[in-house]
């Protein structure tokens, strides 16, 4: 009787290894396409992950440098308000955080976005200085002010200089306003212009309406008034032709050297 369940239990032991055996093989073991393919996994996976990673980067400097563009946009509408010429040096520290590495790059979309969206153009008249401008087309004067009498004033100096010749001495000027009853002797004071000697000499040479310049490099006293490059861009010859003529209620054409002169201009701005 030991015997006979000593040998059954032998053949159970038996039967269960087999069994284990036989669950063991009947698995699936990984060979080596399979190890390749999860190697192939975690590198596709990794590869997702920097990209992801990557692209969130790039989000966030397109972002970044979309705000600045943004700022730079708004200070120039703001700061345009005075008609002073912004300088680069103002955008770098007001806008840009002092970081003027990265001014060209700005400006550059900053002009782009300037002239596509707001219709406006943004012109660098001296070296780092920049004045904005409206890109209508200039057949009509479109001098903006404020104060509607600095228009006023400014269009009948501009229109005077263009038919004196381009250009004319500050005696000139003072006589030409003399004789319109602006001013009087040595009495600069308007009773609508205001200080009109402040305006001429100080606030449109500031603003680049108007430009000195030196007749006598010994003598910087000695000068004449001509346009300025604000003047050029918001303001046409033809238009102070035709505002003159209309006065007289003839041709353009009458004044020659002036119709010339706006002819000219027109043929090197085309």
């Amino acid at each position: 009787m030991c015997r006979k369940r000593g040998s059954q239990n032998s053949q159970n032991s038996r039967s269960i290894r087999e069994s284990s055996e036989d669950i063991f093989l009947s698995q699936d073991l990984p060979g080596p396409s399979s190890q390749t393919n999860r190697s192939s996994q975690r590198c596709t996976r990794n590869s997702n992950l920097r990209e992801s990673q990557f692209m969130s980067s790039q989000d966030m400097e397109t972002q970044k440098k979309m705000q600045l563009i943004s700022n730079v946009i708004r200070y120039l509408f703001v700061a345009d308000r005075t008609k002073h010429p912004i300088q680069k040096t103002q955008i770098v520290k007001n806008v840009l955080g002092g970081n003027g590495k990265i001014f060209r790059q700005i400006i550059e979309s900053v002009i782009r976005e300037l002239s596509e969206v707001f219709g406006y153009k943004l012109i660098e008249v001296e070296s780092n200085k920049y004045i904005l401008m409206n890109e209508i087309e200039n057949k009509l004067p479109h001098l903006i002010f404020q104060h509607n009498y600095k228009q006023v004033l400014l269009y009948l100096i501009l229109v005077h200089i263009f038919m004196y010749g381009e250009s004319c001495k500050e005696e000139i000027l003072w006589n030409f306003l003399e004789n319109l009853g602006i001013i009087s002797d040595n009495n600069f004071q308007h009773k609508y212009f205001g200080d009109v000697e402040h305006l001429v000499t100080v606030e449109f040479v500031n603003q680049r309406y108007l430009e000195k310049i030196i007749t006598n490099k010994n003598d910087p006293t000695q000068f004449e008034y001509a346009w300025g490059s604000r003047a050029r861009n918001e303001f046409t010859y033809r238009s102070a032709l035709q505002f003159v003529a209309d006065i007289y209620g003839c041709s353009i054409k009458k004044w020659k050297l002036q119709y010339n002169a706006m002819i000219e201009d027109e043929q090197e701005n085309e």
